[in-house]
């Protein structure tokens, strides 16, 4: 299995842009069942990646402003 390495500014700023662009494209494109399909899976990945692909055990909620 090959790993591969994401600063941590990176990822913050990856999870901080995910609400914007969700919201983009719901508005230019609509909320259509794949769409929401896609945006689960990329907070899923995100989400795996901040936690080590481990359950979390201790979880700090982020105000999106």
């Amino acid at each position: 299995m090959k790993m591969f390495q994401i600063h941590e500014s990176d990822l913050a700023e990856l999870e901080h842009m995910l609400p914007e662009l969700c919201d983009v494209v719901t508005m230019t494109v609509g909320s259509t069942p794949r769409h929401r399909t896609l945006v689960r899976k990329v907070k899923s990945i995100l989400s795996n990646v901040r936690w080590n692909y481990g359950p979390p055990s201790n979880v700090e909620v982020v105000d999106g402003n």
